[in-house]
């Protein structure tokens, strides 16, 4: 095999085993944890994607009203990315044809 097939199989295995790591975390764990938000650490201000990892969590374990809170752009954000991995998922499938 060329070493491309190689390196799209592993995009391949990545894309199915990332929603999959975010639904196997659960939601409890991710929000007791530290900020993630580089901005939020250094200057201590909330940039507008800070709470978006917790709202992807929420989401994804069907707690709506809570990621909600969590970040208001989840309802904007979330349905963009999940168009952007399974047209990412198809284009990886389909050189595997």
């Amino acid at each position: 095999m060329k070493r491309t097939s190689f390196t799209s199989l592993g995009k391949t295995g990545l894309y199915i085993l990332l929603p999959l790591a975010l639904l196997a975390a659960p939601t409890s764990w991710i929000e007791r944890g530290p900020s993630l938000c580089l901005i939020r650490r250094v200057f201590g201000v909330r940039c507008p994607g800070c709470g978006m990892t917790r709202a992807f969590s929420c989401v994804v374990h069907g707690k709506f009203k809570q990621a909600f809170q969590y970040n208001k752009l989840v309802v904007i954000v979330f349905p963009l990315l999940c168009y952007l991995w399974m047209k990412s998922l198809a284009t990886e499938l389909s050189r595997h044809r």
